[in-house]
């Protein structure tokens, strides 16, 4: 019997902490992220201090690895803004998904290419707001720089690296999978 209730207990915690896991492989629109399931990923690790950074750098890398049709998940760290305003840091990075999927669109246009079909299956933008993902890659809350990390078609890890330095190297990992 007490064999019998330790696995009862035990089962009950696994299932409780099972909506915290799936909540992690869902975007803020809440679309479950397709990490491994055939394409590359490029996850990009943020915060509200390196917005700027990754928008200075994240749609000419994804533009020129178009050829590679890779999925980008941005995780945004929400771990330095206050609990009352996280709902609204959800909405602002839901707004951020649209304006940078226009952003693209215009890209490829400007380089007399029209928008590949995938693009609007290709972003996810995950607000996570105990900052897990960012602690595993070793981000301290508040830190300076947007951190990448290039998965293979089956999700494991080939490459990773502060972005803004690390945008060739990850670029030829992607392209040589």
């Amino acid at each position: 019997m007490k064999k019998t209730t330790a696995l009862l207990s035990c089962l009950l915690g696994l299932l409780a902490a099972l909506p915290a896991s799936a909540a992690e492989s869902k975007d803020v629109f809440g679309q479950e992220v397709p990490i491994g399931q055939g394409r590359p990923t490029l996850v990009l690790y943020t915060n509200r201090g390196t917005q700027e950074e990754l928008r200075e750098h994240a749609y000419q890398f994804i533009y020129e690895m178009r050829a590679e049709k890779p999925i980008v998940v941005v995780r945004v760290d929400l771990r330095d803004v206050p609990g009352l305003f996280k709902g609204m840091a959800q909405k602002k990075i839901r707004k951020g998904h649209d304006e940078s999927l226009a952003e693209m669109r215009d890209l490829f246009r400007k380089k007399g290419e029209a928008p590949p079909p995938e693009l609007e299956s290709s972003l996810y933008m995950v607000a996570d707001a105990k900052g897990e993902p960012h602690q595993s890659m070793g981000l301290k809350k508040g830190f300076g720089q947007v951190f990448a990390q290039v998965l293979n078609t089956s999700g494991q890890e080939l490459a990773r690296g502060p972005f803004s330095k690390s945008t060739q190297k990850l670029g030829q990992v992607m392209a040589s999978r």
